[in-house]
C-alpha cells in the first residue's frame, strides 16, 4: 500500500469519517473511486475476520461508505433529480492542528457551524495531527502538535458528553424549499435561498464557504443555524404548531422552511405533492378554458 493510501481507511466508523474529510480537497472522480475502492476492501477483509468486534468496526466503516456513495453517485430514482457530482466543495479556511493557538482557532472557526461538520472536521485534523507526529523530529514541534491535539480531544469529548450530534439540523432538499415560499417577503431569508439554489446548486456543503452579499464576515451556514435555533426555541416557548389544519405551514415553521429546515419533513412533502398537484389542476382547467373559448368563436363563425 502507498503512503498516499495509507491515510485512507475503513477499521472503524472514526477512520473512514476521517477518510472523508480527508478527501474533500480532491476532485469529485477521485473521491469516488477512492471511496468504493475501500468499500471493496474493507468487505472483503470483513470475510476473513473472525473477531466479533472488529466486524462490528468494520461494518460501521462501511455503512458510512455506503452512505456517501449514495448521496454522492451519479445514480438517480424516479421521483428525485440526480445527487450531486459537481465541482469539489471549498474547505473552510483556517483550521489547523500545529500548536495549541492553532487548535483553538479552528475551534472558534467552526462554532456555530452544523454540529455534524464541527464533529467530523475535528476528527479529520485529529487523525492528519496523529499522522504527522512520527514524522516530525523537532521536539518543540511534537510538543506543540501534542498540545493542539490535546484541545481537539478535549472539545470531542464534550461535544459527546453534551450530545451536541442532535443538535444538527439537517437541510431541506432546495426542491421542498421553493414552492413554499411563494409570496415570502425576508429579504436575507430570500437572498439564502438564491445562493442555496443558484451558487450551491443545492449542496448545502457549498455554504459554509459562502456569504450574504453585504457582509462577507460570516458564512450563509452560521446565519441559518443561529436563525433556527431562535425559531425553535420561540415554537418551544408558544407551543405554536407547525401546520394548519389543511396542511399548510403555520407562520413559524414557514420562516424555518425558508432557513432549508422542518422538523417533520414527511408532512412537509406531503403538503409540497398537494401545491404540485393543485398546479396541474388550475393549469389543466385554464388549458379546457381556453379550448372552449377557442370552441365558441369556431361555433359563431
Amino acid at each position: 500500500m502507498s503512503k498516499e493510501e495509507s491515510k485512507y481507511g475503513f477499521k472503524d466508523k472514526v477512520k473512514a469519517e476521517e477518510s472523508l474529510e480527508l478527501l474533500k480537497t480532491e476532485e469529485h472522480k477521485y473521491q469516488l473511486l477512492t471511496v468504493r475502492g475501500l468499500l471493496g476492501r474493507a468487505k472483503r477483509v470483513l470475510t476473513l475476520t473472525k473477531a466479533a468486534d472488529k466486524i462490528k468496526n468494520i461494518k460501521e466503516a462501511i455503512e458510512v461508505f455506503e452512505n456517501w456513495v449514495e448521496a454522492n453517485s451519479n445514480s438517480s430514482t424516479k421521483n428525485e433529480k440526480p445527487k450531486h457530482t459537481d465541482e469539489k466543495v471549498d474547505t473552510v479556511p483556517g483550521l489547523g492542528f500545529k500548536d495549541k493557538e492553532a487548535a483553538e482557532k479552528t475551534l472558534k472557526i467552526l462554532e456555530g457551524r452544523d454540529p455534524d461538520y464541527q464533529k467530523l472536521a475535528v476528527k479529520g485534523l485529529l487523525g492528519s495531527a496523529k499522522r504527522v507526529l512520527p514524522s516530525t523530529k523537532n521536539e518543540e514541534k511534537i510538543k506543540a502538535i501534542k498540545e493542539a491535539i490535546s484541545t481537539l480531544e478535549d472539545f470531542l469529548e464534550t461535544f459527546d458528553r453534551e450530545e451536541r450530534s442532535k443538535q444538527n439540523m439537517a437541510y431541506l432538499s432546495i426542491e421542498l424549499v421553493k414552492p413554499c415560499l411563494k409570496d415570502y417577503t425576508d429579504k436575507l431569508a430570500l437572498e439564502f435561498v438564491e445562493c442555496y439554489d443558484k451558487v450551491a446548486k443545492g449542496n448545502y456543503k457549498h455554504l459554509r464557504t459562502k456569504s450574504p452579499k453585504n457582509d462577507d464576515t460570516v458564512s450563509w451556514d452560521i446565519i441559518r443555524n443561529k436563525k433556527l435555533f431562535k425559531l425553535k426555541d420561540k415554537i418551544k416557548q408558544t407551543g405554536e404548531k407547525l401546520f394548519h389544519s389543511d396542511g399548510k405551514p403555520t407562520e413559524t415553521h414557514l420562516k424555518m422552511i425558508s432557513w432549508a429546515y422542518s422538523p417533520n419533513v414527511d408532512k412537509l412533502k406531503t403538503y409540497c405533492m398537494s401545491l404540485k398537484s393543485d398546479n396541474k389542476k388550475r393549469s389543466h382547467s385554464s388549458s379546457e378554458s381556453n379550448d372552449d373559448s377557442v370552441n365558441e368563436k369556431k361555433s359563431k363563425n
